[in-house]
């Protein structure tokens, strides 16, 4: 599987999840989200490594618009780092919890739209099939690593 077909994939995966999460009941939510946050923050964590970080040195000077996505990309992740710290602070059953989790919603579906609208299209302008198949090899690498490491 390459790249964006698992980047794509992994969305379908947030999306669902995110569903689930927020028709739940006031009680379930916590548990849904205690399965989902690190999830989300693995998903940052990998495809920063194998796609955005290689792919802004790849683009340098034949694509701006993906050479510079990666630090736009990193703004975005910050923001909802703070949020998840924030949610972490707060009681599941809350009103502001879900607040907060409807905000981080908000902003991975904003996200997405732009990976999926207007990155991904272009990154077969810089890497080509091989190089694409290569990194969704290594972010499934990266990501099988990472859930073995969180079961023990």
């Amino acid at each position: 599987m390459n790249a964006i077909q698992f980047l794509k994939q992994e969305h379908e995966k947030a999306r669902a999840e995110f569903s689930r999460m927020l028709q739940a009941s006031a009680t379930m939510r916590g548990a849904i989200w205690e399965e989902l946050q690190p999830e989300l923050v693995l998903h940052e964590q990998i495809e920063g490594a194998c796609v955005y970080e290689p792919l802004s040195r790849d683009a340098a000077g034949a694509d701006p618009t993906l050479a510079q996505w990666r630090d736009s990309h990193q703004q975005e992740v910050r923001k909802v780092e703070r949020l998840m710290e924030e949610i972490k602070a707060l009681d599941a059953t809350s009103s502001e919890w879900l607040t907060k989790v409807r905000e981080v919603h908000t902003s991975l579906q904003t996200h997405i739209q732009e990976e999926e609208g207007t990155i991904f299209p272009r990154i077969p302008r810089v890497w080509d099939a091989a190089r694409l198949d290569r990194a969704g090899q290594e972010l499934e690498e990266m990501k099988s690593r990472n859930a073995a490491a969180g079961r023990r």
